[in-house]
């Protein structure tokens, strides 16, 4: 027993901190077009990422439906992960994200959602033991859950319980693959007052998985003063508060069902750059292919 115990506090020593510093993270949500850019341009955009100031590449999703799931398109990803590994960032690794998961969501309203969040879970802890598999365990830094929390489906009792309970179930399960802090993004819309609001994020970080909150910013869907109350609720640090929150770096141009955007003016982009969350919480961008730097290499 007390030779475990020590294995088990030399674990913690390595991984301990990932789990203690806040980061300032960049999210890139790969896309199947990407492959068209030129193999050696990846370590420059990721050694650019590094010296700009980031410290973690949190890679949005693994596989997209079919997407990056056939052997090619995994080498593919798994190179890039291991380029940016190389140039000195941190991997918070993203699982599956299913691509009619709003729809579904639409379509259950008042209805039952624990057997598809189950199946969720199944994929998940699949990719995640694939990954781990290919990487090695000490090459993960935390997990990444790429469903989206809204504040429109999860305003019900029930299906709030049925939310925590699937949180909880993920974060057990990816334990038994490489124990890493989880993390889930949630966004708001204005279909819940700011202090409601600021109780789901506290729910969410009941369960034990890390949330990070988006600010709005690029999707514009409220303006900016509303914007700022659900970010205060979410941020007070005197409360359970959000582990951090994502600053959007567009300007959305197209709707939800066909999402476009453009990138924001190189002193916008700068002044969104010099964010920081409250209460020491982790400070992440969105995306990659909007920073300045990446103008040129991936297209927007």
């Amino acid at each position: 027993m007390v030779r475990s115990a020590l294995r088990w506090f030399a674990l913690w020593l390595l991984v301990a901190p990932l789990w203690a510093a806040a980061t300032t993270a960049i999210i890139y949500q790969p896309q199947r077009r990407d492959r068209d850019v030129a193999q050696e341009q990846w370590p420059k955009l990721f050694a650019e990422v590094r010296e700009q100031g980031f410290d973690t590449l949190v890679v949005q999703w693994t596989q997209y439906g079919d997407a990056f799931a056939t052997p090619e398109e995994h080498a593919w990803l798994l190179q890039r992960v291991r380029d940016a590994r190389a140039a000195g960032l941190h991997i918070v690794l993203g699982l599956g994200s299913d691509p009619a998961f709003f729809t579904l969501q639409d379509q259950k309203k008042g209805q039952d959602m624990a057997d598809y969040l189950r199946a969720l879970s199944r994929r998940n802890v699949e990719v995640a033991r694939r990954w781990a598999g290919d990487l090695g365990d000490g090459a993960i830094a935390g997990w990444y859950l790429p469903m989206e929390i809204d504040d429109v489906r999860w305003n019900d009792p029930k299906a709030r319980t049925q939310l925590r309970d699937y949180l909880v179930e993920e974060q057990r399960q990816l334990d038994g693959v490489a124990s890493r802090p989880v993390y889930v993004t949630s966004f708001f819309a204005g279909h819940m007052t700011p202090d409601r609001y600021a109780d789901l994020v506290q729910d969410v970080q009941r369960s034990g998985v890390r949330t990070w909150v988006q600010d709005g910013a690029g999707t514009q869907r409220l303006e900016q003063g509303a914007r700022q109350l659900y970010m205060a609720a979410a941020g007070r640090c005197a409360q359970a508060h959000a582990q951090g929150f994502v600053y959007e770096l567009f300007r959305q141009t197209g709707t939800d069902k066909a999402f476009a955007a453009t990138a924001l003016s190189p002193v916008d982009a700068s002044a969104v750059l010099a964010q920081r969350a409250p209460c020491d919480g982790d400070t992440v961008f969105f995306e990659l292919r909007y920073l300045p730097a990446a103008g040129g290499i991936l297209q927007r």
